[in-house]
């Protein structure tokens, strides 16, 4: 009898012992798949950098990445893998960069090159865990016309003032469409430079003509292209569509515009936009192009002459100068421009 219970207290044993050391591996299996590897991977932010650029992951650039203390967005993580992807060369150095700064942790911390690693300090079982941080890269503008505006990728960023005056801004790694526009001896004058930002960029645009032998309707031409921009930018619809909306029905106009933002006694109200009825027919349509007088003489040069407006002051540019309107967008209203309180319209009816 005493054999038999000494032989069962040993099978007891054993499967005790068993079920210990299965709990203790699944324990340990456990652990190294949802805490020890993750940890690894955080702190292996070169390989993850890596990676996710060449398979295209914008999700890690969103979550990982951040610019003056703010996660990139979805733009702007598509814009930043998509120039390093394009640009090979950048991308292999953006590549060795994170690596490099991977490696030595103390130099990966200072402010130089295209990138900063931080520790978030959330790291565990002594991994670190990091987050790229872009760095701000400087980009000088001069220009020898005053009243110079600078342009970038289509969205204005300021003006110098003065001539051979200098103009100062930041912007994140990547690649940017710079355009200075100014008016010089009465002529609208640009010039683009397309810059590939990995350091500090110092543009110098040479606007002033070396010569008056410029045909005086191209530079009238240039202007309307300015116009066309500032209409778009600043009603969210090309100029055209607006152009095509005088003499139609407001039935014409909800379904081009949309509902407006209010109506008053023959007009309905659009952000920046003013639409005129009479017999419940467009008019006419007054656009905001939100600039004061001398934002519009830096855009386009000083009027001809101004005269008095039932509405305001008009600004007379010439007959060449919305001539171009019709060669160049194919439109058959009259347009003009209209201050009032301090502040310019486009008239178009």
């Amino acid at each position: 009898m005493s054999y038999t219970r000494s032989r069962k207290k040993e099978r007891h044993s054993k499967a005790v012992l068993a079920l210990s050391v299965s709990t203790i591996l699944v324990g340990a299996i456990v652990f190294y798949i949802y805490g020890y590897k993750p940890a690894a991977e955080q702190d292996k932010i070169h390989v993850a950098f890596k990676e996710a650029l060449l398979e295209e992951d914008r999700t890690f650039f969103e979550e990982k990445v951040e610019y003056q203390g703010e996660a990139l967005t979805r733009a702007e993580a598509l814009r930043f893998m998509g120039w390093l992807n394009d640009e090979k060369s950048i991308r292999g150095d953006a590549i060795a960069e994170v690596a490099q700064d991977r490696a030595n942790r103390t130099k990966g911390m200072e402010a130089e090159g295209l990138f900063r690693l931080i520790d978030t300090g959330e790291g565990r079982f002594g991994f670190s865990d990091y987050r790229i941080e872009l760095l701000p890269q400087q980009i000088d503008v001069t220009s020898d016309v005053p009243m110079t505006n600078i342009w970038v990728d289509g969205q204005r960023v300021g003006r110098i003032d003065e001539a051979n005056g200098r103009f100062t801004f930041e912007r994140m790694p990547g690649s940017y469409d710079v355009k200075a526009v100014a008016v010089a001896n009465g002529e609208t004058v640009s010039e683009t430079e397309t810059i590939q930002l990995i350091t500090s960029e110092s543009i110098d645009y040479a606007l002033m003509p070396e010569s008056s032998e410029a045909i005086a309707g191209q530079f009238d031409l240039k202007r309307a292209e300015l116009i066309e921009i500032e209409v778009e930018a600043q009603t969210g619809h090309p100029l055209e569509t607006i152009d095509s909306l005088i003499g139609q029905s407001k039935r014409k106009v909800q379904e081009t515009l949309g509902e407006p933002d209010g109506k008053r006694d023959g007009k309905w109200d659009y952000e920046r936009l003013t639409i005129v009825f009479e017999e419940g027919d467009v008019q006419s349509v007054m656009v905001d192009l939100d600039k004061r007088p001398d934002d519009l003489i830096a855009l386009l040069g000083e009027p001809k002459e101004k005269t008095e407006h039932q509405l305001g002051t008009e600004w007379d540019y010439g007959q060449s100068f919305f001539e171009s309107f019709f060669t160049f967008f194919g439109l058959e209203t009259e347009k003009q421009f209209i201050e009032k309180n301090s502040a310019m319209y486009l008239l178009i009816q």
